[in-house]
């Protein structure tokens, strides 16, 4: 998929939580700057390793359950810049967009998820060590980009609704 799913998915999903928790006219559950911080972790996978094809996506070490494993202290560190009573959900929210970006590409041609462990050997009849396949074909991948797109705008501008009513 594109970068734009990616950083957006999670970010619709945190606006989301976000819009409900107004809506019931309690407190935001994300403070400032915690919404680009998700988008970052959403995008992290492919700022780690650039790809362009789907090979090179197999030999990703950024695709993996190892660096989804290596990335849980590095979200809650950056969530130690937050106040003290949004850090969990911060941290725990960061790590999600990288888990959601991980699950995309699974069905988006899939990903190496045990490698280092089993490395990935893709040939015409076999797929071993990739978990996923093409669920969503890479023509519909803009659509979701556009999609994303719209529904942040849409959610954002709900929010701001909301705050001017509280």
């Amino acid at each position: 998929m594109f970068i734009g799913t990616h950083a957006l998915l999670p970010v619709c999903l945190a606006l989301t939580s976000d819009d409900l928790r107004l809506s019931l006219r309690r407190e935001e559950g994300f403070p400032e700057w915690s919404i680009p911080l998700i988008a970052f972790f959403g995008a992290l996978p492919d700022i780690c390793t650039p790809h362009l094809s789907l090979d090179a996506r197999y030999s990703s070490w950024s695709h993996t359950l190892a660096f989804l494993a290596g990335l849980i202290p590095i979200c809650f560190w950056a969530a130690t810049y937050f106040p003290k009573g949004t850090r969990l959900t911060v941290g725990i929210s960061c790590w999600l967009a990288a888990v959601l970006h991980l699950a995309a590409d699974a069905i988006a041609g899939g990903i190496p998820w045990l490698m280092p462990w089993v490395m990935p050997d893709v040939t015409p009849n076999q797929r071993v060590g990739i978990l996923g396949d093409f669920y969503l074909h890479p023509d519909y991948w803009i659509f979701s980009d556009a999609f994303f797109i719209l529904l942040t705008w849409i959610l954002l501008g709900i929010r701001g609704q909301l705050r001017k009513r509280i």
